[in-house]
């Protein structure tokens, strides 16, 4: 069925009037539209779409700290319109980067306060297995790759604590409303621990990785996460390497987004040159 018969078919179903003619991303066809008085966001999925269980997972938090689910089935979700919408990117490009890491952290506290069943939900499988499809990604060579490898499998068996993860909560996915605050939106869904979490936000905004993704300004934010969540800088570090190593390994390949693959690789540097910082101070003598 085509984008435009789908957006009909849930239209006429839902009682729903557009209100903007629609668009897309690289995931899902959207439309805003209205159901009577309410203001709503239409999400068709595309085939293979990895947001799917958005639903699911919004249900599982009842919108504490995201959107709000008003009807989905297995094709399309449609969920309150944020207003104004403004994306937590707007706050670091303002130099107010620190505030932007503590409205994350309040998100994950949100989202966390909700004791999510995690059954069901997948873990980071996917994720590990792109280190056998690519071996390397210049400038993730396949040394640099193999480490990274070692590292997640390592972190990934140690993991002492599973939860409900987001799963991609960063900037461009915390949203401001003008009457509930700041919202989450597009989650994937996994199982893991919370430091995991941590790898989305460490490499955005993608627009101003020559910025934010320097080493002093990352140990900055690792700070802040690790004071408010207790969490655990290695291992913060660790997975912010690992899987940003994972998803430039990923993104090898595919139609060229410059500002994403710099940023996934920028990330994954980063946090590798911190991790042997810590290394250093840590094999130093007493």
């Amino acid at each position: 069925m085509s984008a435009a018969a789908q957006l009909d078919r849930h239209i006429a179903q839902w009682r729903l009037t557009r209100d903007a003619e629609p668009f897309e991303t690289h995931s899902s066809w959207l439309c805003f539209v209205r159901q009577g008085e309410r203001r709503a966001l239409l999400k068709i999925f595309k085939p293979g779409s990895d947001e799917v269980p958005s639903a699911r997972y919004f249900a599982a938090h009842k919108g504490s700290g995201t959107v709000r689910v008003l009807q989905s089935d297995g094709d399309a979700i449609l969920i309150e319109r944020i207003s104004p919408g403004t994306r937590l990117t707007e706050l670091s490009a303002q130099g107010r980067d620190d505030e932007a890491s503590h409205i994350i952290c309040d998100t994950i506290e949100k989202l966390q306060q909700s004791h999510a069943d995690i059954a069901g939900w997948p873990g980071h499988d996917e994720h590990l297995a792109q280190f056998t499809r690519c071996r390397a990604a210049p400038p993730v060579t396949t040394e640099i790759a193999a480490r990274a490898a070692d590292s997640f499998r390592a972190l990934n068996a140690s993991q002492d604590q599973h939860v409900l993860l987001h799963g991609d909560l960063h900037h461009e996915n915390i949203l401001f409303d003008q009457e509930r605050g700041w919202l989450a939106i597009d989650p994937k869904g996994e199982i893991g621990e919370l430091a995991y979490e941590i790898a989305a936000p460490l490499r955005n905004p993608l627009e101003s990785p020559d910025l934010f993704m320097l080493p002093a300004e990352m140990d900055r934010r690792v700070h802040i996460y690790c004071e408010r969540l207790q969490l655990d800088r290695e291992r913060v570090l660790g997975w912010c390497f690992a899987r940003n190593a994972s998803a430039a390994l990923w993104y090898a390949g595919r139609t060229p987004e410059p500002l994403r693959d710099k940023a996934w690789s920028a990330a994954t540097l980063t946090a590798l040159e911190l991790l042997q910082d810590h290394g250093r101070r840590a094999a130093e003598p007493r």
